[in-house]
């Protein structure tokens, strides 16, 4: 993780709407992604506002938002179909450390981002 993405966990920890605990498991969940990922700002930037941002809705119990486009939906998941486990996975964990998952609609946005970090940032095992 990058210095640029570190600060971006803080911005969102200093803001008083962040439920308490969401920043850490998002950073948890950036480090466990690293393993396989190049996880930086310009790799997962969007990813990690949009899980603090999703954490963030369904603790507050805020109505969804509107799905993505079924066209690039099907188009990254096609070529990444472990994405939509990955997602639900992450949902899992979620529901277990901070007693919230992610909905249906938020996990295919989460199966997005984690399909572009694999199709755009995998790393080279040797």
């Amino acid at each position: 993780m990058d210095d640029p993405l570190r600060q971006r966990l803080e911005l969102f920890r200093a803001m008083p709407d962040t439920p308490p605990g969401v920043v850490d498991f998002v950073e948890r969940e950036l480090h466990r992604l690293e393993s396989d990922y190049l996880v930086t700002e310009a790799t997962a930037g969007s990813l990690t506002s949009h899980l603090v941002a999703a954490l963030g809705r369904m603790i507050r119990e805020e109505p969804d938002i509107d799905p993505p486009g079924d066209t690039v939906y099907r188009e990254v998941v096609d070529a990444f179909p472990t994405a939509v486990d990955a997602s639900a996975d992450l949902s899992a964990r979620a529901h277990q450390e901070l007693g919230t998952g992610l909905s249906a609609i938020e996990q295919q946005y989460l199966s997005l981002h984690l399909g572009t970090l694999a199709l755009t940032a995998r790393k080279e095992k040797s």
